[in-house]
């Protein structure tokens, strides 16, 4: 029952975070987004990917320079000019011995003018839960990292919109 009430208790506390900052596909941010982005076109270092209905952004030709990433998925907008959006990675992309499960990535991009800027850092707080989990899960050994046989990848700490530090930026495309 403790466990089922602080579930309950978190996803509430996540939603209102969420909805806080305006970050719901809801929002009037959101759907301007939504509107803008619809069948434009973003050149992500000779990876075309095109806006759909709903402000997801697909791979419409080349190869994606981020990790052969097909499609993004809009998560919401903090601004007009601040959005959020998602992907999937292999773990095993990131450690050695790690299952063949996936997990969800939450990236920031900004647009000024028709610059395009990424945000695929995460602030120190989650760094710090983030290493917290690898000391008690993973191996690290000549710049690899093995996850332990036991590591306990339901605990692995997914990064939310809140973690996504925006003070540290790169450029990621042109829009057109």
């Amino acid at each position: 029952m403790r466990r089922v009430l602080f579930s309950l208790l978190l996803s509430i506390s996540f939603f209102s975070l969420l909805n806080a900052q305006n970050i719901t596909k809801d929002s009037e941010y959101s759907q301007n987004w939504i509107n803008f982005i619809n069948r434009k076109t973003i050149d992500m270092q000779g990876a075309l990917y095109e806006g759909i209905p709903g402000g997801n952004l697909v791979l419409i030709s080349g190869r994606s320079p981020f990790l052969l990433v097909k499609e993004y998925h809009f998560l919401g907008a903090r601004s007009d000019s601040q959005v959020y959006y998602t992907h999937q990675v292999p773990l095993s992309y990131f450690y050695e011995s790690a299952p063949a499960l996936g997990v969800v990535l939450v990236e920031g991009y900004s647009l000024n003018g028709s610059k395009l800027t990424r945000y695929i850092n995460y602030v120190n707080a989650y760094q710090a839960k983030l290493k917290k989990w690898e000391d008690n899960n993973i191996i690290s050994s000549n710049n690899t990292k093995v996850a332990k046989p036991d590591a306990k990848w339901t605990d692995y700490p997914v990064p939310q919109p809140e973690d996504v530090n925006w003070a540290e930026g790169s450029y990621a495309g042109e829009l057109y």
